[in-house]
């Protein structure tokens, strides 16, 4: 039996009043672009916003990074950016880092995450597919280092783990370390859990280098249940283009985590490094598909939807927009609250992204002009009182 992809490739390729949502415009033309594909290039597809990012989730037999298929979803965008500038919306063709891509659009702008599979009714392990769709806006690809480490290696917050005799057999993690520049390579470590769990922790408490890029089964080995996007905007352009809103597509039930092991971790409102400008730490909020961002600091937003799929990977029928459930109302509130009292501390400390995120903002200009004007200030000056003024003075 041939096997199934699912492709998702987001970009934020324009908005309305700033990074809000893209308008009825772009969306209707990449709606109808996969649409028109589905039969043809595409099993099945269908196309949601999270924020200012437009997402294309979509089914198909050409392998993961098929030339055509992201040559497809470059197109989309293109023609949604042209719309964009037509209508004056801001940031238009944001993420679309280089003219044209030469093969997958892996590392020029828009966010992958894709798993391959064989999809058979009659598979002992898989004869149901399932599957959730993460994607979030106003963050960096760290943000899903806790969730995910939550869900594969703790079970204080997955039970699964201690009951399920199949997933208590462990995953392996695929890690990369994004301050990685090389065009050609990746440099990524491969860790099996629980033996190595202390190790996956260490690198990731790190969310701005290190994040989860994959997860397979050691139950049956090369059985993947998730792939994360984890490019940094920032190292493709050199420069602060706006946040790397990933996206996560992760299997559920049978060999793995059901849904509600999946989203748990989501309940905390875990702090990530994104919000405005991308340069702040805010905690993240579960928000329902096709939210616009709207609040203060623009707070980072994820949705989540789950899908079935059935044997000719036709799977847009319907979904369940998970986080758009009233269960999730109360988490809003306390992120809220949360980002409420968290900006009291305005710029001072944690409150603010790391330098290794702001080197790439504008305060490293004003830093490098400030380093200028520091002296030296010498013992000696001190202990003869003098040591009020630098010995430049």
């Amino acid at each position: 039996m041939k096997k199934i992809t699912i492709s998702v490739i987001k970009a934020d390729v324009g908005s309305i009043g700033g990074h809000t949502q893209p308008s009825a415009a772009m969306l209707r033309i990449a709606r109808e672009r996969v649409q028109g594909a589905i039969g043809n290039l595409l099993n099945d597809g269908t196309v949601t916003h999270t924020g200012d990012d437009i997402a294309l989730i979509m089914s198909h037999r050409r392998g993961v990074g098929a030339r055509e298929i992201h040559h497809f979803a470059w197109e989309c965008f293109l023609a949604a950016t042209d719309q964009a500038r037509q209508s004056g919306l801001y940031g238009a063709g944001q993420d679309l880092l280089v003219d044209a891509p030469s093969g997958n659009v892996r590392g020029a702008g828009p966010a992958v995450a894709e798993i391959e599979f064989e999809r058979d009714p009659r598979s002992k392990h898989r004869p149901a597919e399932c599957f959730l769709l993460f994607a979030a806006d106003k963050c960096g690809p760290g943000a899903y280092n806790f969730p995910l480490y939550s869900t594969f290696c703790d079970p204080m917050h997955n039970g699964g783990l201690l009951l399920n005799p199949k997933m208590h057999q462990g995953f392996t993690l695929t890690i990369i370390d994004m301050d990685h520049h090389a065009h050609d390579s990746d440099r990524v470590i491969r860790l099996n859990v629980p033996e190595r769990v202390w190790d996956v922790a260490c690198l990731l408490q790190n969310p701005d280098r290190f994040a989860i890029e994959a997860v397979h089964s050691r139950c049956v080995p090369d059985e993947q249940v998730a792939s994360i996007s984890a490019t940094r905007l920032h190292n493709i352009a050199g420069k602060y283009t706006g946040k790397d809103d990933p996206i996560a597509l992760v299997r559920t039930q049978g060999i793995f985590p059901a849904p509600e092991e999946v989203v748990e971790p989501w309940l905390l409102g875990h702090f990530v490094s994104g919000d405005c400008r991308g340069s702040h730490v805010m905690p993240i909020m579960p928000v329902a598909i096709n939210t616009p961002v709207a609040g203060a600091y623009c707070l980072p937003i994820v949705s989540c939807i789950a899908f079935s799929m059935d044997s000719e990977g036709l799977f847009s029928g319907e979904m369940i927009d998970l986080f758009g459930n009233v269960a999730w109302d109360s988490v809003r509130l306390k992120v809220q609250q949360k980002a409420d009292e968290w900006r009291r501390q305005g710029c001072i400390g944690a409150t603010m992204a790391s330098h290794a995120e702001l080197a790439y903002t504008g305060i490293i200009e004003t830093l490098q002009a400030l380093d200028k004007e520091f002296a030296m200030r010498h013992e000696s000056l001190i202990a003869s009182g003098d040591g009020a003024r630098p010995a430049s003075s």
